[in-house]
């Protein structure tokens, strides 16, 4: 069993599909069959179960993932550590953002000043191998390694035409005739969104799946719709055509966060860019409050 089809196994595990794990990994789909194969052979069982088209992970292959990933970290961990006790540390540092996607152009410029000798890689789709993940939660309690460094409202977000922008207050009976706009199911902060929906009994009436916030904000300047928005982070959107107001009856809060890796070892620079963003992101909240 060699490195690279650990390596590739672990591909396959994160995507469970052979053509997209050959994409990611610029090799041919043939090969990569082969090499599942040959691990599955040298293992003496099936890794996954086939459903159709997709490949899902099984017992043993759960099992074999949990050493892999062992494998790999330690391995990675003792290069990084290697490095840097001889001086020679490497200053990549992979960031996955999971949230606050709107102001990342802000966090780069800001990174700019305060990690100048190397910008840090940032990955919006899933990354395997990040050190720093952003991410946002309903709750403040994420681990032991991870910082809250914004906790806004989430609101609704609408046009300043829109018949609700009449209203003194707004409560959820009024949400009740609106067409939503909803972030792709994929997007954390949907998932918080249907959170406080549910335990607010509150079922919105969505019409549409949207890819990313920019195109929310077009439609909505348009005046299709409604959309749930947090309040701090996608406040370059409210402008003299849309407008931002909370429901007084279903408050909605979401918590950002900074998370380390508790996988990795956490060198001087992964500290230093973490320290640099809690700050950025810190300053941002503040202008807010």
């Amino acid at each position: 069993m060699e490195l690279n089809q650990i390596k590739q196994f672990r591909v396959i595990a994160r995507t469970e599909s052979i053509s997209k794990a050959a994409e990611l990994l610029f090799i041919a789909q043939p090969s990569l069959s082969q090499t599942l194969k040959r691990l599955e052979n040298e293992l003496g069982t099936p890794l996954f179960d086939r459903r159709g088209r997709r490949i899902v992970l099984n017992g043993a292959g759960k099992i074999f993932l949990k050493y892999c990933d062992e494998i790999v970290f330690a391995l990675d961990n003792a290069t990084k550590e290697i490095s840097e006790y001889i001086g020679n540390e490497k200053s990549d540092i992979n960031i996955w953002v999971e949230s606050t996607s709107l102001i990342i152009p802000d966090v780069v410029d800001k990174m700019r000043k305060y990690y100048p000798w190397s910008l840090p890689h940032m990955y919006q789709g899933f990354c395997d191998d990040w050190d720093i993940k952003i991410c946002s939660d309903i709750c403040p309690d994420c681990g032991n390694l991870s910082t809250v460094v914004i906790e806004e409202p989430i609101g609704v977000m609408f046009p300043k035409n829109h018949f609700l922008a009449l209203k003194d207050e707004i409560r959820k009976k009024d949400l009740e005739e609106c067409d939503f706009l909803c972030p792709n199911q994929t997007d954390g902060l949907v998932g918080i969104i249907f959170d406080f929906c549910s335990k607010a009994d509150f079922k919105p009436n969505i019409t549409m799946y949207v890819e990313s916030p920019w195109i929310i904000h077009e439609l909505l300047k348009s005046g299709v719709g409604v959309s749930f928005a947090p309040q701090y982070t996608w406040h370059c959107y409210y402008n003299e055509q849309l407008e931002f107001r909370q429901v007084s009856d279903m408050p909605m809060r979401q918590f950002v966060h900074l998370i380390m890796n508790d996988k990795k070892y956490v060198t001087k620079n992964m500290q230093c860019c973490y320290d640099a963003l809690v700050k950025f992101y810190r300053e941002y909240a503040q202008k807010f409050c």
